[in-house]
């Protein structure tokens, strides 16, 4: 599902959808008569052979009408969006979970509550970059900052567009009615990476959150295991990050394979299956000698095997 406003998934969204609809079913009207009023009297009042152009003045019942039915529109279209507003904007009332985003050139982050369910074994709270999961028909506030510049969190699936502004805070709120991956994006140029700094919401149906939320609190632990943290480490302090990339890392080489999912993988590289720490071992090691006229170089005796073994390790949790 791509970002498209006319297609909400959600009531923030159905309410700025509904304005939308309302004010278009009236603008169409409006057009055709104006329009219409100008050709023809374009057309009937023209100057030609046997008729010559004139002005008309004060006629009291047309102008009554002009002014009157304008009014009465901007009166209603003032009244309808006022009250939708105050809808959307109202972001406490009965929320069900807050999660607080911070903007940065080019990536959202995203922390969850702190609540047991979202709690890692050192304290921390959980946090995803690039994708936040929640419930169906749990309203979701949305507390935002940013870090450099002004970014705009869009998901119009979902809700409306609310900057993210360093050194202050903004938040809207979300709900999603049905499951599914809604994607957004930045909405307000901030740099060069711009058009790359995506938002993708995943919602669960609410008796598999809680699933979700237990598997996220099991990989971020795995994560923030001291031999994964090694792995991580050493790998984003050498020549790795010159080729590869790991999205939500500063890894962000062109030349080789990204590796962003690399532990869901079917293979390595079309040569060694399955993905597993023993075949990583051996690829890092000596990729040349599997796959000849590679470009990856040998780094066994260029990293210790302890040091090879934690960038395997690190790896299988990338999925």
């Amino acid at each position: 599902m791509g970002p498209w406003p006319l297609d909400p998934r959600g009531p923030q969204a159905e309410a700025s959808t509904f304005v939308y609809w309302i004010l278009f079913a009236c603008a169409i009207p409006i057009l055709a008569v104006v329009c219409g009023s100008l050709i023809y009297s374009g057309i009937k009042f023209r100057e030609r052979p046997g008729h010559v152009a004139q002005q008309f003045h004060g006629h009291n019942m047309l102008e009554l009408i002009w002014t009157v039915i304008p009014t009465v529109m901007v009166i209603s279209f003032t009244g309808l969006s006022w009250n939708k507003l105050n809808d959307i904007n109202n972001v406490d009332a009965g929320v069900a979970m807050t999660v607080k985003v911070e903007g940065r050139q080019w990536a959202w982050a995203f922390t969850y509550p702190d609540q047991q369910m979202f709690k890692l074994t050192d304290g921390s709270t959980l946090v995803a970059g690039e994708q936040l999961d929640i419930p169906v028909g749990a309203k979701v506030k949305i507390e935002m900052t940013s870090k450099d510049v002004i970014h705009s969190f869009w998901v119009p699936n979902l809700g409306g567009k609310k900057d993210a502004v360093p050194g202050h805070t903004t938040s809207l709120w979300l709900q999603a009615d049905q499951p599914g991956t809604y994607k957004g994006q930045c909405f307000e140029f901030c740099g060069e990476g711009h058009a790359d700094m995506l938002i993708t919401i995943v919602a669960h149906p609410q008796n598999e959150f809680a699933t979700w939320a237990t598997d996220a609190v099991k990989l971020a632990n795995l994560l923030n295991d001291p031999r994964t943290k090694a792995g991580r480490d050493t790998f984003l302090a050498s020549a790795c990050v010159g080729c590869h990339t790991v999205k939500g890392t500063p890894a962000a080489g062109k030349v080789g394979p990204e590796l962003t999912h690399i532990a869901s993988k079917a293979n390595i590289a079309g040569v060694l299956t399955p993905v597993n720490q023993e075949n990583l071992v051996k690829w890092i090691s000596d990729a040349p000698s599997i796959k000849p006229g590679i470009l990856m170089p040998r780094f066994k005796g260029v990293l210790t095997d302890q040091q090879i073994n934690d960038i395997a390790q690190w790896l299988l949790t990338l999925k």
